[in-house]
């Protein structure tokens, strides 16, 4: 996955449902995208923040887009988070980290990565998580960039967002990941509805309205997101039997998940 600006709920949850993570940091920066921006929620309504990029070439990689060395449009971003989540139950805990980490990074992908990895470790997952740029030094796109990673870090399954669909979904894309015995899955995740101010439930907004919202974030994604989805997981899982428990482990995945029927 490309490293975005405050992903939603879905994105967190796929990273705790694989064994290692990948950012795509080496792939090409699309403007207007979840890459320097996301919703929020501001007086009932959905509101986007963005990043300020610097000018580059329509080639230029994630990982070498710089950011606007001003500050007033950082502080414009904090001032809307800070008008729309100030009354909030977590919000002075998570609006300083905001705040220290986008006044603290010029690289774009330095810092969406910096703020994931924070906020994985107050969701409690523990998924260990790598740079493409870092993995391998490759000429491939989209599948082939894809096959090569998944080949370095020796995965026998790729679990995909829905988006990715139209490009993994040819034959060309099955053919090359089932030659190297390598399982496609796509995420399947339900938006659940949890605490948010407002007279309305707004869903898929950035990570922050999930923080600043739930009392205690860290057992509300373990129970109202895990949870949730375990629905969808009793199709995805297989089942097996030891010792007098019974388990659910991914099909395809050595991870034995922690849920005992």
């Amino acid at each position: 996955m490309q490293p975005t600006f405050l992903p939603w709920l879905g994105y967190f949850y796929m990273i705790n449902s694989v064994d290692k993570f990948v950012f795509l940091d080496s792939v090409q920066f699309e403007r207007r995208s979840w890459q320097s921006r996301n919703k929020i929620k501001l007086n009932d309504r959905e509101f986007t923040i963005s990043l300020s990029i610097q000018k580059t070439a329509q080639t230029t990689k994630i990982n070498d887009i710089k950011l606007l060395s001003e500050y007033k449009w950082r502080k414009k971003i904090l001032n809307t988070v800070y008008h729309a989540y100030k009354k909030s139950v977590n919000f002075d805990y998570y609006f300083q980290i905001l705040r220290t980490t986008l006044m603290q990074y010029e690289n774009l992908a330095d810092l969406n990565i910096s703020l994931i990895a924070e906020f994985m470790r107050n969701l409690n997952i523990n998924t260990p998580i790598y740079k493409s740029s870092e993995l391998i030094q490759s000429n491939e796109k989209k599948e082939g960039l894809l096959l090569k990673i998944c080949q370095d870090l020796n995965a026998v399954s790729y679990l995909s967002p829905q988006g990715s669909k139209n490009y993994l979904q040819n034959k060309r894309s099955m053919d090359m990941f089932a030659d190297n015995k390598i399982n496609i899955e796509y995420l399947d995740f339900t938006h659940p509805i949890y605490t948010q101010k407002g007279k309305t439930f707004i869903p898929y907004l950035g990570i922050i309205d999930f923080l600043f919202n739930e009392n205690n974030p860290k057992e509300s994604f373990s129970k109202i997101i895990l949870e949730h989805n375990l629905g969808n997981a009793k199709s995805m899982y297989g089942v097996y039997g030891g010792g007098g428990k019974i388990y659910l482990y991914k099909l395809n995945l050595n991870k034995i998940i922690n849920k005992i029927l």
